[in-house]
């Protein structure tokens, strides 16, 4: 297994331009972040890193494929992530501050070496959609779908409960009205 070691890069014996890095990443990369949402994956990332004497543009591609659950029926979903571009520029200052704005990150002017682990494990992160879910409900498993439509409240379900309850509160009825002329 690889240490977070491994994926640092000594730029300041890289000369002056760009430098490609490639790197694989599976399931055992994201366990050192603690990470168990994936039941597999596997990611290649390229690196491409243009230096030059007052910053670092780091570029970063990222494909592969995930298989981790769907949200609606908890089966295993295989994502694939195609082609995915993330730039970070490494900015080298005197007075040095952690500061991390957008693409702008900054370092000591005097440092040798950078790590990106902990942004190769974001970017394959921000590949995934955030809702998981099979394209077609078809596709989801039967059983969990069948328990999901017993449990799910729907308006007709919640008219019945209010049949059940003769007296409401009049508040109740004018946020009513005012939701039904917002939709109209």
């Amino acid at each position: 297994m690889k240490t977070l070691k491994d994926y640092t890069i000594p730029f300041s014996s890289l000369k002056n331009g760009k430098t490609m890095f490639s790197y694989n990443l599976n399931n055992l990369f994201f366990e050192t972040f603690n990470w168990e949402e994936f039941m597999d994956c596997s990611f290649d990332v390229s690196l491409s890193i243009v230096k030059s004497e007052t910053m670092l543009d780091m570029n970063f591609t990222v494909s592969g494929e995930v298989v981790t659950f769907c949200d609606r029926c908890l089966d295993p979903l295989e994502i694939t992530v195609a082609n995915m571009n993330f730039r970070q520029l490494i900015k080298f200052v005197e007075n040095y501050e952690d500061v991390h704005k957008d693409e702008l990150e900054y370092i000591p002017i005097n440092s040798h070496e950078i790590n990106v682990a902990s942004h190769l494990f974001e970017y394959c992160l921000l590949t995934i959609p955030t809702k998981n879910v099979h394209q077609n409900i078809e596709e989801c498993n039967p059983n969990s779908i069948n328990i999901l439509e017993k449990y799910l409240l729907t308006e007709t379900s919640e008219d019945e409960n209010a049949n059940e309850n003769t007296e409401i509160d009049p508040r109740w009825n004018k946020l009513k009205e005012l939701k039904n002329n917002k939709k109209q």
